[in-house]
């Protein structure tokens, strides 16, 4: 039970992306708030410090922690050698959504077919690509996503693989496939997604259109009937012949010409293998699938099929194909709004905003740039309490500093918040950095106002209580109340060299 994602493909980069696949995968993870745990233990208290995901000496990372849903879940690894990614139950929420989003990575770097999915269904991929042309800066577009027959072929010979009989039949094609091919620019291979899936009852002479694809499908079923109505008798498997057909070569089959199996071997050049199979297998009620996964590799891939599309309507759709997909902001992307985000909020926060993540949640990653935007408000609380720690620093004027008791008192007070706020984390450089500068006064009471920070928001902050039982089946309104909120942010400013000089001066 549970939720895990994956990639169907063989995750096989080539040697000349791996460098760049290694940094936008790192890239993706760092923005999405994936971190890496370092537990501490001093002066008899334990602490857990967080991190962004780096590779080892090794080239490897292992992390299983994500800073924005404030969740852990089983333990990820990559490897920058291989090119390897590997998963266990992912959740719900940003971890899942991050997690997918690399493996969206990989159906776009993968020179072969696979597809990013979640609990065996593949996802829609246009979110997740629009959030890596924002991260990464790119214009990848759903072009990989317009090879519908092979991300079908691929999704059903998978799922064989479980024993499934007719996976065609599990196979949800309006969810899969690019927004713009709901708008006629699916062509024949959407066509013959859908009539693997739903069979070709729907395929009656007097409603098909004279040159048009569904046509020469009825064409050559029916010259598939009159093969298999001559040979009822005679032959014991009378498709064996045309399993053979299906896997020759395009000159073997021009050569034939006599009987029901030239006719059958002639429209084949202009026909799919796959169509040819499926149409023999459902007129003698057989498995095409079962028969598929033995041809598919051998099957003939050289039909040239007439253009059955306008000129405008190939036009439209080559640019749908090359068409960016738009970006969407970490914050967009991120945003939670499932079934369980919001259920089961107590009747103390009921009539209250839902909390979303916004920009302020992710002060740590601010820079300067248009990525992170501080709210009015944001900005507002932080010169407060820049005001408030410059006073505090007055204070300190000539006040002796005990650099052990500073380092005792930071362990201790980290350790207590984490207690009351639940999932409450220093980042490791903050930590280390505080450490360093532990006589100095800035730092000294940049310490103090955390701990008044701490108390100051206990009352607000004491509704975590509720999540003491599942975490990320609790409110959102829960786990990310504005008392613990508070902490958070602050720890991530002080975490943030650059953000903390324009407030705090140091």
């Amino acid at each position: 039970m549970g939720t895990f994602g994956g990639y169907t493909g063989s995750m096989s980069i080539s040697d000349k992306k791996k460098e760049e696949f290694t940094k936008n995968l790192l890239k993706l993870l760092n923005y999405g708030g994936m971190m890496q745990l370092d537990e501490v233990c001093m002066y008899g208290k334990e602490i857990t410090l967080i991190k962004p995901v780096e590779l080892d000496e090794k080239g490897k990372a292992y992390f299983h922690f994500n800073y924005f849903e404030d969740d852990a879940w089983e333990s990820v690894g990559y490897d920058c050698e291989s090119a390897g990614f590997f998963c266990g139950k992912i959740g719900g929420r940003e971890f899942c959504d991050v997690v997918t989003a690399v493996h969206v990575l990989y159906e776009l770097y993968d020179d072969g077919i696979g597809y990013a999915e979640i609990n065996g269904e593949i996802v829609e991929a246009s979110p997740y690509i629009g959030w890596l042309n924002h991260v990464l800066g790119t214009d990848f577009s759903l072009k990989k996503r317009f090879r519908l027959w092979e991300y079908f072929e691929k999704y059903c010979l998978t799922q064989m693989e479980y024993d499934f009989d007719n996976p065609s039949k599990s196979y949800d094609v309006m969810d899969t496939i690019p927004l713009p091919l709901y708008q006629g620019l699916g062509g024949t291979e959407l066509a013959d997604i859908f009539y693997i899936a739903k069979g070709t009852e729907s395929l009656q002479k007097e409603e098909i259109t004279p040159g048009s694809y569904p046509e020469m499908l009825y064409r050559c079923r029916e010259l598939l009937k009159q093969y298999f109505d001559g040979r009822k008798e005679a032959e014991e498997n009378p498709g064996r012949n045309i399993w053979e057909l299906a896997v020759c070569s395009r000159t073997q089959r021009e050569r034939m010409r006599e009987g029901d199996i030239g006719a059958i071997a002639q429209i084949s050049l202009t026909l799919p293998a796959h169509m040819l199979v499926y149409l023999a297998s459902e007129i003698q009620k057989e498995n095409f699938w079962i028969i598929w996964k033995d041809l598919h590799k051998r099957a003939y891939k050289d039909a040239v099929l007439p253009q059955y599309a306008s000129d405008k309507l190939m036009e439209e759709r080559k640019a749908a194909i090359e068409e960016p997909v738009e970006e969407l902001t970490t914050v967009e992307f991120l945003r939670q709004d499932g079934v369980f985000a919001f259920w089961n909020t107590p009747e103390e926060l009921k009539g209250q905003p839902n909390y979303y993540i916004s920009d302020d949640d992710r002060a740590f990653w601010w820079n300067g740039s248009e990525e992170v935007v501080l709210s009015e408000k944001m900005d507002e609380w932080l010169r407060k309490l820049s005001q408030r720690h410059k006073k505090i620093v007055e204070e300190l004027e000539g006040e002796s500093q005990d650099q052990e008791r500073f380092l005792r008192d930071l362990i201790g007070l980290l350790e207590e918040i984490n207690d009351f706020y639940k999932r409450v984390f220093s980042f490791q450089s903050m930590f280390y950095e505080f450490l360093q500068n532990s006589s100095d006064r800035r730092y000294i009471a940049a310490v103090r106002l955390l701990e008044k920070l701490a108390e100051e928001n206990k009352e607000a902050g004491k509704i975590i209580e509720h999540a003491k039982h599942w975490w990320d089946t609790t409110s959102k309104n829960v786990t990310h109340n504005a008392g613990r909120l508070a902490m958070k942010r602050y720890l991530s400013v002080m975490a943030n060299k650059k953000l903390r000089e324009i407030y705090f001066g140091f």
